[in-house]
């Protein structure tokens, strides 16, 4: 018997920055605020279910616009139960925070934003990801 398969294509409309920091995320959040003119609130956590019980909870901060949005995710979950890796992006473990932003940003822009991050003291390290190369880039749609 022949089988089909559903293959489905998200659609990637947004940009992501990486980001290694030792801050705690609302003070993370509040120099965000400041530097980039957004209002970062704290929103209920993204709660991710998975097959056989596992589940785990991401911390977030969202600024919505008529145009834009900036979500703050924290890559390490709060909560977990039966996961072996609690990390919203699993391969990219070694960062803390990812900055997802949605809207139309010109590549300047986003070069600004990369450099007023770099800038904070709290901050040890930022970049602007590859979607495609991200395997578990799914977990980042919501």
């Amino acid at each position: 018997m022949k089988s089909n398969k559903l293959v489905i294509e998200y659609e990637y409309d947004f940009k992501v920055f990486a980001i290694t920091s030792s801050s705690k995320e609302f003070k993370l959040a509040w120099a965000f605020n400041e530097l980039l003119h957004v209002k970062l609130a704290k929103q209920a956590d993204i709660e991710f279910q998975f097959l056989k019980g596992s589940r785990f909870l991401i911390s977030n901060f969202l600024f919505e616009s008529e145009y834009s949005s900036f979500r703050l995710l924290k890559n390490k979950a709060v909560e977990f139960e039966n996961v072996s890796k609690p990390f919203l992006l699993p391969e990219l473990k070694h960062f803390d925070y990812f900055l997802r932003l949605e809207g139309e940003f010109s590549d300047e822009y986003l070069i600004q934003i990369e450099l007023i991050i770099r800038d904070l003291n709290s901050v040890q390290h930022v970049e602007l990801l590859e979607l495609s190369t991200i395997n578990s880039k799914e977990n980042l749609l919501f």
